[in-house]
């Protein structure tokens, strides 16, 4: 949540301590209450209060609220539906999160569809990122097509390769091709119970709509 008159005047209640793509990030923890956000609501909820000065800095939803909800997210049109009728979707898959209530799904290839990479899905990234441990290994998979600076949300500024995803296939449905950014993320998948391959940012969530039932941990695709 950016600082505003209100969140600068509340006393801390932590601090939060995580890793962005490129850096660490360290946040002032405070609680808010009787939070309402459309049709989402808490009682009380403990947020990141960060900077509005820092580069990229917005508010942003996580899953501590919207982990409560059955959530369908239509990108392209700019729309999360909350708890929408269910039904209509086929059968759901299982959905895999971990203690950080971060979720994930497997990616493959057409052309090589003995291979499968772990990726988090994340709709607050404005690129996918490929990990350059897997880029390394299945080079084949990616075309290079240049370099550009990105700015995560620990403010440090990288250059890094730029790469073109193609024939990638998730839940059976496939993408068309896109720009993805090679980052290591080494650092993150330290912290994490199974390491990931992908983070899947907006160029690649934005080609389908996703049905994510949240309390049931449960997921599909829906165009």
């Amino acid at each position: 949540m950016l600082a505003d008159e209100y969140t600068a005047g509340l006393p801390p209640a932590g601090t939060s301590h995580g890793h962005a793509a490129f850096g660490v990030v360290d946040e002032t923890v405070v609680r808010v209450t009787d939070v309402t956000v459309g049709p989402l609501q808490a009682p009380t909820l403990d947020v990141a209060r960060v900077d509005g000065a820092m580069p990229g800095a917005q508010n942003l939803l996580g899953m501590d609220l919207i982990g409560q909800y059955r959530c369908h997210f239509r990108l392209r049109a700019g729309v999360m539906d909350v708890d929408p009728p269910p039904g209509g979707h086929g059968a759901l898959a299982d959905l895999r999160t971990d203690s950080r209530g971060h979720f994930y799904l497997d990616v493959s290839w057409a052309g090589a569809p003995e291979l499968s990479g772990y990726a988090c899905w994340d709709s607050g990234a404005g690129i996918t990122i490929v990990h350059h441990g897997f880029w390394q290994a299945h080079r084949e998979l990616f075309r290079e097509i240049g370099t550009a600076e990105g700015t995560d949300a620990s403010g440090t500024r990288v250059r890094t390769p730029l790469v073109q995803v193609s024939g990638a296939v998730i839940g059976q449905r496939s993408f068309g091709p896109h720009k993805a950014a090679v980052v290591d993320l080494s650092a993150a998948n330290a912290t994490l119970e199974r390491p990931m391959d992908l983070i899947l940012g907006y160029p690649t969530l934005s080609q389908a709509d996703w049905l994510f039932d949240f309390p049931a941990k449960k997921w599909a695709l829906t165009t």
